[in-house]
């Protein structure tokens, strides 16, 4: 589960998608791309749905092509109410959509929730699953997934214990067997990775990143960076951003052949 946010002129589509994606993602909605700007720049937002009949509205198109430059990180998927024509195909891949969902008069909430699933194959949360799946066990894979999964609530260790039914002590001495950190280490650098990734966005900066993740300051953030990975967020772009986080994470846990194997995870 994650942020994804719904852009949309029209006030008929919030309960589709908010229906469709209920229990799998936390959806909150943007009425002006001024308003879901701001939401990227500010709020941990994975992916975002855009009805195509805002790309219809004065400059909507040159909008989302200047979202798409300034947050690069960001998924998005094309909701369409109407019949999928070539052109509109075409369209996609030079605007840069992951997927299309189509909206059909009895409500396909399947294809959206099918192409909300494949677009976020290209987020932090799958990415650094990918690279963990097969050294983890199933029941800590599962915690590390729910961890990932709740970056944009930040989440305490406490928290995360709850979500499980164990104590805190006691879900890190498992996530250690597993040779994963401990509750509260595993939460730092998953904080961290997503940083790491939205770092590189034009759009963002230090300050807004340390915001969306609900550190106390920038320099609360910068102070964690360092600690954990030897690196300021300029070096930590520059080395790659988030694969470079990762090497550091699966070498903190022990993975060493796996940071080896998997730094340029893509």
């Amino acid at each position: 589960m994650g942020l994804v946010y719904h852009f949309s002129s029209d006030p008929s589509t919030f309960p589709f998608v908010r229906g469709a994606l209920a229990g799998l993602h936390d959806v909150a909605v943007a009425t002006t791309w001024r308003r879901l700007e701001l939401a990227l720049r500010e709020r941990p937002v994975g992916l975002c749905v855009i009805d195509r009949r805002g790309l219809c509205l004065a400059d909507g198109r040159d909008a989302f092509v200047t979202l798409r430059r300034r947050f690069p990180s960001v998924g998005f998927v094309l909701l369409e109410s109407g019949s999928v024509k070539p052109r509109l195909l075409l369209d996609l891949g030079r605007l840069g959509f992951r997927s299309l969902a189509l909206m059909g008069d009895e409500g396909e909430e399947w294809d959206l929730r099918r192409n909300v699933d494949h677009a976020w194959k290209g987020t932090v949360a799958s990415r650094v699953l990918r690279a963990l799946s097969v050294r983890v066990p199933l029941r800590e894979g599962k915690v590390l997934r729910l961890a990932l999964d709740h970056v944009h609530e930040c989440w305490s260790a406490e928290r995360l214990a709850g979500r499980v039914g164990l104590s805190r002590p006691f879900l890190s001495v498992l996530l250690r067997r597993a040779g994963l950190p401990s509750a509260g280490r595993l939460l730092a650098w998953i904080r961290l990775l997503h940083a790491a990734e939205w770092l590189g966005d034009p759009g963002r900066t230090g300050q807004s990143v340390s915001r969306q993740l609900e550190y106390s300051s920038g320099a609360a953030f910068r102070r964690a960076l360092k600690n954990y990975t030897g690196a300021t967020p300029t070096l930590a772009v520059a080395k790659g951003g988030m694969p470079f986080v990762l090497g550091h994470f699966l070498r903190d846990s022990g993975f060493e052949q796996a940071a080896r194997d998997r730094t340029s995870v893509a």
